[in-house]
C-alpha cells in the first residue's frame, strides 16, 4: 500500500524541474575549494521550501550547505548529501568537449556540463525530491536533512600542490559528522545508475622516491654513480609484477581492485647537464572492503628490499598521503532492504546490489556507524557516446529521465523511512 502522500508528491517531479535544477547546478561553477556559490545556491532553494538552513564553514570561504525539516521526534532520521565539487576546474587544457564546462546544454532528454554526472545529478535530484516532501507538507516521525559537502574530489595535497583546490576525500562530510549533522541512515547520491550501492572500494596512495648520486652528466658512467630514474625504472617493473598479484588475490562482489601507476617525477628537465638525484613513483592503489593498509605496506617494502638486494643500491624510501578505506553495508541491514523495496515500488522493477570503484564519503558515514548507502541516477552513458571511450574521456551527461527515476525512488525512501517510528533498542 502506497503512502497517502505518495501521489502528491510526485506531481512535483517533473521532467522539467528536475531538467531545469541540474542545468542551474551545473551553471555555478563548484570546483574543489571554490564551492561557495554552490552552496549559497542549496540553502537559498531549501529555505524557499521551509528548511531550516545552515552554511556550515569547513575552511575559509568553503561551506557545507545544511538544511533541515525536523519530524515528529520519534521516527527514524534521514540524510540526503552529496559533494559540491566537481571532477575539473572547467578550464584545463587538456579538456576538450561541453561535458567539461560549466555551462549546462539541454539536447535530445540528455543534460551536458562538468558536474552534470558527478554528482550535480543526484544532488538536483534529492533537492526536488525533498523539496516535493515540503511542499506537500507531509507529516514525518523522523528528521529529514539534505546536506551538500565540500572537497570530495580524490584529490590530495602533495609537494608543491597545496592549498584548498586540493583538500578533497571527504574534507566536507568528515567535518559535517565531527559537527554534529548526523542521522540514522544516509543515502549518498552518487552516480550508480539507478542501482543500491552498498559497498565501494577503498584507496591508498604512495610515493616511491630513490635517490640518485650528484654528478655531471658526462660522468654517469663511472662506477658508483646512481642514476635515480634508472632506480625508478627497476622499481616501476617490481610493481607491475606485484599489481598483477595482488589484483588476483583479492575480490569483493565480483570486482577486483587494481593497482594505476599514476605519476613519475625526477630529474631536472631544465638541467639536463646534471645526473638525475632523485625520482618518485606514485602509486594509486584500490582495496576492497576489509583490508588493511598495514599489509600493503609490508608487501612494497619487501618489494623494495628485494630490488635494493639486486641492484646493489640502497632501499628506496616509501610513503603514504591517502587512505581511504573501502566500506561494505550487510545486505541484510534494515537500511538496504528499505532502499531496495523504495527502488521498487518508484520504479516497478528491482534492483541489483552493487559495489563502486571510484571513491565516495560513504566510508566516512559506515566507519562513524552512520549507515550509508548509495543510490543516484548518474552513471547511464548516452548511446552516441559509448565507443568513444569512458565517461571521463567524452566528458559529463545525465539523462533527464534517470533524475525523475531517481527523484520518485528518493521520495518513496523518505515516506518509508521517515514516515515510521523508529524502533526501540533495548
Amino acid at each position: 500500500m502506497p503512502h497517502p502522500a505518495w501521489k502528491s508528491c510526485l506531481r512535483h517531479l517533473t521532467p522539467r524541474r528536475l531538467r531545469d535544477t541540474l542545468m542551474e547546478m551545473v551553471n555555478i561553477p563548484s570546483p574543489t575549494g571554490r564551492e561557495k556559490a554552490m552552496a549559497r545556491y542549496l540553502v537559498d532553494r531549501l529555505g524557499r521550501s521551509g528548511f531550516r538552513t545552515e552554511l556550515q564553514e569547513v575552511s575559509a570561504g568553503r561551506p557545507n550547505a545544511i538544511g533541515a525539516r525536523p519530524g515528529a521526534g520519534d521516527g527514524r532520521n534521514l540524510l540526503f548529501t552529496g559533494h559540491m565539487d566537481t571532477s575539473y576546474d572547467g578550464d584545463e587544457s587538456y579538456l576538450a568537449g561541453e561535458g567539461f564546462k560549466a555551462k549546462a546544454v539541454h539536447r535530445g532528454g540528455w543534460i551536458w556540463g562538468l558536474g552534470a554526472n558527478n554528482m550535480k545529478s543526484g544532488l538536483a535530484s534529492a533537492l526536488v525530491a525533498v523539496e516535493a516532501v515540503a511542499k506537500e507538507d507531509v507529516p514525518l516521525r523522523g528528521d529529514l536533512t539534505y546536506a551538500g559537502v565540500v572537497g570530495e574530489i580524490e584529490k590530495a595535497p602533495v609537494e608543491e600542490f597545496q592549498g584548498e583546490s586540493f583538500a578533497g576525500y571527504g574534507t566536507g562530510s568528515r567535518h559535517l559528522i565531527l559537527h554534529g549533522v548526523t542521522s540514522d541512515w544516509v543515502i549518498l547520491a552518487e552516480p550508480t545508475g539507478l542501482s543500491v550501492s552498498n559497498a565501494n572500494l577503498g584507496v591508498l596512495w604512495a610515493k616511491i622516491t630513490a635517490r640518485g648520486t650528484v654528478s655531471h652528466s658526462v660522468f654517469t658512467k663511472h662506477p658508483g654513480i646512481r642514476n635515480a630514474i634508472r632506480a625508478i625504472h627497476r622499481i616501476q617493473a617490481a610493481v607491475e609484477k606485484w599489481a598483477a598479484r595482488y589484483e588476483s588475490r583479492h575480490a569483493c562482489m565480483g570486482e577486483r581492485p587494481n593497482v594505476t601507476i599514476a605519476s613519475i617525477r625526477g630529474g631536472l628537465p631544465w638541467r639536463l647537464s646534471r645526473n638525475p638525484t632523485e625520482a618518485s613513483l606514485y602509486l594509486d592503489i584500490r582495496m576492497v572492503p576489509g583490508q588493511s593498509p598495514e599489509d600493503i605496506k609490508r608487501e612494497l617494502r619487501a618489494l623494495l628490499r628485494k630490488v635494493a638486494e639486486e641492484s646493489g643500491g640502497p632501499e628506496a624510501e616509501l610513503g603514504f598521503y591517502i587512505y581511504d578505506p573501502g566500506t561494505l553495508l550487510d545486505p541484510a541491514h534494515p537500511f538496504v532492504g528499505a532502499m531496495l523495496k523504495a527502488h521498487k515500488r518508484a520504479l516497478g522493477k528491482a534492483s541489483p546490489l552493487t559495489i563502486r570503484r571510484p571513491a565516495a564519503d560513504s566510508t566516512h558515514f559506515n566507519h562513524y556507524e552512520l549507515p550509508c548507502v548509495c543510490y543516484g541516477p548518474g552513471g547511464r552513458m548516452h548511446p552516441g557516446a559509448r565507443k568513444r571511450g569512458l565517461m571521463h574521456a567524452v566528458g559529463e551527461h545525465a539523462a533527464v529521465e534517470d533524475l525523475v527515476a531517481a527523484a520518485k525512488v528518493y521520495v518513496a525512501a523518505i515516506l518509508e523511512i521517515c514516515g515510521q517510528p523508529a524502533a526501540r533498542k533495548r
